[in-house]
């Protein structure tokens, strides 16, 4: 080894006499000094760790060499801490030696003795860099360590954070869902509506909320139960989701409400109510009690944000819940009408039809003996008779037998009245004309009953005709339900007399009952139907009467009632019909 390291010296001494050479060989040597040092991460991965190491001492024994500085102690001290920084304590112990030896050499040759204090001085300067490398390996270490587990605390940290957003944001979803169906609740559709809206500005297009009752619902919780009702609400919500368009959103509220928001125009709308009216007519073959109603409002043309628009199809689904309750209301009571009117005929029938039978027997006899009787048989008769008709419509009006349903064509059902009806309206100078659909309609009702009714608005029509006149008839199905309108251009009903059409006894003909439009009234409620009349004072009256094409539920309802007894008509006394007829005064 020394005489590798004299012969090297003795090389350097003859290549670097020169005095440029020498300094050039020193700028050198620092050069690759400095640049080994700082790409040693670099570099070091194409060359061994411990070759990688000489090269480095044998540039700085260079420099020192050829410098000659008494300072080169500290470039051995510097590239040696800088060089193994990272490395183990074995290979930083090894190099150390290696280049304190080099140092030594090159300071002091083989005459160690001679400067054994500087030797020792150096040796300690060599071992504290070496310890101080370890322990700097070793702090650095420990950092990393710590970093290490640091990184994974804020891994740890940001998963509990993501998986707490997670489920607050679950349960902000929960909280703007209703619980039964998985629908939207009203505060969840608000927000929808909102952020729908938002939308909707920017790119200018309509926006539809549509606001749903189910009327009969509590009826459905009374007669079916508690968890019919939920199920049914389940299906609505389910059969809702799945027709309408995915862009829809739908909500529950309120028990037995509904609202739809939906993107779109008119014929995104139309589509909707088209919906609507599919799933609860699906619903009604089902159940017999199922009926809606609806309102609505847009943006921008009635409302500008979602409250107001909101607001404003709530405002109109109330108005149409009032009034369908209003209906329902006087449907009820025009109802306990006809069950009094109903008892009163019957003992009216069963009190006075006999008697006038035998008045009428004895007037004739008397007008055959007595010429004073004769004179005035004339007159008692017809009246007797009109006495006797009348009684005879009580009589129909109190007829309790449950309806004949069959399958029949309405086509030929209104042809029969018209038959029936031709020569009056031709005698009378008028006119009549039914406008036909162009499909056969089929309906499931009592055609007797039906034909009754047309025959009565048909013939009320003729009789408000003046001069030269025209009632028609037209008729079409609608869905699940058939459509019949009776329009005449007569006189008309004045406006203070609409309320009172349909009440029995009520008439404004001089020889009239006021029998007629009760009983068709009652026979239209009884097949699930509803009938409505618009009139203008000297331009005639309108009869719009709408019915079920099927009375599957109607049917089912009469089989699950108990048979009611037929009020014993033979016992009612005088006492009782005076006091139904007292009662009648109060309608």
């Amino acid at each position: 080894m020394a005489e590798w390291m004299i012969a090297l010296g003795v090389f350097w001494e003859t290549v670097f006499q020169h005095p440029g050479a020498k300094w050039a060989g020193i700028v050198f040597s620092s050069m690759m000094i400095v640049m080994l040092v700082t790409f040693r991460h670099h570099w070091g991965d194409f060359v061994p760790h411990h070759l990688y190491s000489m090269i480095v001492l044998l540039f700085v024994a260079g420099f020192d060499y050829l410098s000659g500085v008494w300072w080169s102690l500290w470039i051995y001290l510097i590239t040696l801490g800088v060089l193994h920084d990272r490395d183990s304590t074995k290979k930083t112990v090894l190099s150390t030696l290696l280049f304190f030896g080099v140092y030594t050499l090159l300071q002091y040759g083989f005459s160690i003795s001679d400067s054994f204090s500087d030797v020792l001085n150096a040796f300690l300067l060599f071992l504290a860099m070496t310890l101080m490398t370890i322990y700097l390996r070793r702090a650095r270490a420990r950092t990393e360590k710590i970093k290490e587990q640091n990184r994974r605390l804020l891994e740890k940290v940001d998963e509990a954070h993501s998986r707490l957003h997670e489920y607050i944001e679950e349960l902000e979803e929960t909280s703007r869902r209703d619980y039964l169906t998985g629908l939207y609740n009203f505060s969840g559709f608000q927000e929808q509506v909102s952020k729908s809206l938002a939308r909707c500005s920017v790119a200018g297009q309509y926006y539809y909320v549509i606001c749903l009752d189910l009327v009969d619902f509590q009826q459905v919780n009374m007669k079916e139960g508690i968890n019919a009702g939920d199920q049914m609400l389940v299906q609505i919500a389910r059969l809702l989701k799945k027709k309408l368009p995915p862009y829809a959103q739908v909500a529950r509220y309120d028990g037995d409400q509904f609202a739809i928001g939906l993107t779109g125009d008119d014929s995104a709308m139309r589509l909707c109510l088209d919906t609507i009216e599919t799933v609860i007519g699906g619903l009604r073959t089902e159940r017999s009690l199922m009926n809606y109603c609806i309102g609505t409002a847009s943006y921008p043309m009635e409302a500008q944000n979602e409250s107001e628009l909101i607001r404003l199809a709530e405002h109109r689904l109330s108005i149409e819940q009032r009034r369908i309750r209003h209906q329902e209301e006087e449907r009820r009571r025009h109802l306990e009408k006809l069950s009094a009117v109903g008892q009163l005929a019957a003992g009216l029938a069963h009190e006075i039809r006999n008697p006038l039978t035998s008045i009428r027997g004895f007037i004739q006899i008397s007008a055959m003996e007595s010429p004073e009787v004769k004179k005035w048989e004339s007159i008692m008769l017809p009246e007797i008779d009109r006495i006797n008709d009348l009684l005879k419509q009580f009589l129909h009006l109190s007829e309790s037998r449950p309806a004949r349903y069959t399958l029949f064509n309405v086509d030929r059902l209104i042809d029969d009245v018209f038959q029936l009806l031709q020569p009056k309206a031709i005698l009378m100078g008028h006119e009549l004309k039914s406008y036909a659909p162009t499909s056969p309609v089929i309906i499931e009702a009592d055609a007797e009953q039906l034909k009754q009714v047309l025959i009565n608005l048909v013939q009320n029509g003729l009789e408000s005709l003046q001069d030269k006149g025209m009632v028609s008839v037209r008729w079409k199905e609608v869905r699940d339900r058939i459509s019949i309108r009776i329009q005449d251009n007569g006189s008309g009903i004045p406006p203070e007399y609409m309320s009172r059409i349909f009440d029995p006894f009520f008439t404004t003909k001089g020889d009239g009952t006021g029998m007629g439009l009760s009983i068709c009234h009652r026979i239209i409620s009884e097949h699930g139907g509803q009938v409505h009349v618009t009139s203008q004072p000297g331009r005639g009256t309108t009869f719009n009467i709408h019915l079920p094409i099927r009375q599957a539920g109607k049917k089912e309802r009469e089989q699950n009632q108990p048979e009611q007894e037929t009020p014993a008509l033979s016992k009612l006394n005088r006492s009782e019909v005076v006091e139904r007829v007292n009662m009648l005064k109060n309608f």
